[in-house]
């Protein structure tokens, strides 16, 4: 392993982790009804037998910016879809239509804001603790390179400052994806 590689792999760990926190901040109720929201509960389905993400067994729309519309592939599961996103943390109350589900969001208080909010703080806190994991994982790396003799001290003082600036673009992105998302949430 050399020092391209290793700086070739944090980045791309870096921006699994990045990912991750995105798609876990879609999950997080703003003012607004997105199918992000709901696509990924897990449903029991089919008496219990299998347990899948909602968005394997419907399909889910918006009907403007309050409402959501679940039509499933298999009529049979309305009801286990409609327990689901009631047991979900969402605080959701799901109304069904015959072989349809309809989801209207009221709007949030303040308490609900600042606790969305607090949750979208805690996602990207934990985006930032696996980046700074694999910023140490690559630090080990270059020290063994150095007790291999494979690089020298200087290489290894600038390998540690490239890595330090690969962690600090990738925790800066992650802050401002917070900023964003904890001012959508905020507004009204």
């Amino acid at each position: 392993m050399d020092l391209s590689s290793i700086y070739a792999h944090l980045k791309a760990q870096s921006q699994k982790s990045l990912d991750y926190v995105l798609r876990e901040l879609q999950q997080i109720r703003t003012g607004q009804m997105t199918p992000a929201l709901v696509e990924n509960l897990e449903v029991r389905a089919y008496g219990g037998a299998s347990v899948m993400r909602l968005q394997q067994l419907a399909s889910i729309a918006t009907e403007g910016p309050t409402k959501l519309v679940i039509t499933p592939f298999d009529p049979s599961v309305v009801q286990d879809i409609e327990k689901a996103v009631i047991a979900s943390p969402l605080g959701m109350s799901p109304r069904v239509d015959g072989r349809v589900i309809r989801i209207a969001s009221a709007p949030l208080t303040e308490e609900q804001r600042e606790k969305f909010a607090k949750l979208a703080s805690e996602k990207v806190e934990d985006g930032k603790v696996k980046i700074r994991l694999q910023r140490d994982d690559a630090r080990k790396n270059v020290k063994a390179l150095l007790d291999q003799k494979a690089i020298t001290e200087d290489d290894k003082f600038r390998a540690e400052k490239e890595i330090d600036t690969i962690t600090k673009e990738f925790t800066d992105r992650l802050d401002e994806i917070k900023e964003k998302k904890q001012a959508d949430i905020m507004s009204i």
